[in-house]
């Protein structure tokens, strides 16, 4: 009888069924209501933590170096011109035809040797004409002398005049002045007709012939020359040297060159003299250097580099030349202070090495300067120091860009532009 009373009525199962499920929605609503809040807050984090990591990316970041001190000596590399110990251009002195000439571009000549031969008939025929007036000359002389000295005796015994007899002394003083001028045209004659013969004004190499047989020549009008004679065994070696290492290039300085035709061959030369004065237009120095040439290995108007051994000094202080910006009041380096934001500080550059450039002073040997800065840096701006390249070099370093994408990377791996 007790057991038909507990055991519950199908009504009562029937009414307890949407409680259940009630109290499960309920429960299933508390758990979604959760789980989208978990995700609200987690999304907020997450946007907080982004926000900031685009802030802190818009900082440039940049490497710092310090500034080098000079030690030993540095080499400076400088173009130069090798040009010929002595060098001739021959003109034609006289008018004429070329009947023959004996020396080629290359030939070995000696001092005197006859290089071409001027057939000049028209200086030939001026010469017939000057010998011509002065035997003239030389008559008329003869007879005025006879003529004086008679009229001298005639005088002496009163039979003729003072005045006829200074007449006749007068006449052989003029006759003796003409016989004076026409020996002096003909030797001028007989002088130009040896400069029909084209010679070497030294010993030394043909380096240019301009002539061949029958051209004309004229006398000494014509600006190209017949020949080029130049003198090469020792050579002269010019090189233009700018205003800061003129005070380095003194007299009887060594220095080494080479050629591009000898590659692997270094030649020694010295300092012989200066110009002792800056060029106005490229502030440089003219230097003249001399080189022995036994071998004949140097030619004339080849190009050579030249290099000196400088000495450097031990106060001053250098650079990358890609840590300067140039501005419109000159070069200045971005120094980066203990707040990491930097200061703009103006420097003179006093030697240029290339890839180096000594700085005249004014900075201070810890200062931390930013290696290769962009150009759009500016003064008070903030900047992230990081270790390694910064900047254009690190996309051009090997595995820069890979690197630099996974240090950089958002939070959470998300692209800062979504």
């Amino acid at each position: 009888m007790s057991d038909a009373v507990n055991e519950p009525s199908p009504y009562d199962a029937a009414r307890a069924a949407p409680v259940k499920i009630g109290r499960g929605l309920i429960f299933l609503l508390i758990i979604a209501g959760a789980v989208a809040a978990y995700g609200v807050v987690e999304r907020r984090r997450d946007e907080r933590e982004l926000a900031s990591w685009t802030q802190q990316q818009a900082i440039p970041a940049v490497s710092l170096i310090s500034p080098g001190r000079e030690t030993g000596t540095r080499e400076v590399v400088l173009p130069g011109d090798v040009e010929a110990y002595f060098d001739a251009s021959i003109h034609g002195q006289v008018s004429g035809y070329v009947s023959a000439w004996r020396a080629d571009i290359g030939a070995q000549v000696h001092k005197g040797d006859v290089l071409a031969v001027v057939d000049t008939p028209e200086l030939d025929e001026r010469i017939s004409a000057a010998q011509g007036e002065l035997e003239k000359a030389k008559a008329n002389l003869t007879l005025a002398k006879v003529t004086a000295d008679r009229w001298s005796e005639l005088r002496a015994s009163a039979a003729v005049s003072q005045q006829a007899a200074d007449e006749k002394e007068s006449d052989l003083s003029a006759k003796t002045a003409e016989l004076s001028a026409a020996q002096a045209n003909f030797d001028r004659m007989k002088a130009l007709k040896a400069f029909a013969n084209i010679v070497a004004p030294f010993d030394g190499v043909v380096t240019g012939r301009n002539v061949d047989v029958g051209s004309l020549v004229r006398d000494g009008s014509s600006p190209t020359p017949l020949f080029s004679v130049a003198d090469v065994h020792k050579m002269r070696i010019y090189v233009r040297a700018p205003e800061s290492y003129a005070a380095e290039m003194k007299v009887g300085v060594k220095a080494t060159f080479e050629l591009p035709e000898y590659p692997n061959r270094q030649f020694t030369a010295k300092i012989d003299t200066t110009s002792r004065a800056i060029d106005k237009k490229s502030r440089t120095l003219l230097v003249e250097l001399i080189a022995d040439n036994p071998q004949g290995l140097l030619s004339p108007g080849a190009f050579t580099r030249v290099r000196f051994a400088i000495a450097g000094d031990a106060n001053a202080m250098t650079l990358p030349a890609n840590a300067l910006l140039f501005r419109e009041d000159g070069a200045s380096v971005a120094v980066v202070g203990a707040d990491s934001r930097v200061t703009l500080k103006k420097v003179q550059i006093s030697r240029d090495f290339g890839n180096d450039l000594e700085i005249a002073g004014g900075l201070d040997p810890q200062a931390r300067i930013v290696a290769n800065p962009p150009d759009s840096l500016a003064e008070g701006e903030q900047v992230r120091v990081v270790p390694g390249v910064a900047g254009s070099e690190a996309a051009a370093a090997p595995g820069g860009p890979v690197k630099a994408a996974a240090a950089d990377s958002p939070p959470g791996g998300r692209d800062a532009s979504k």
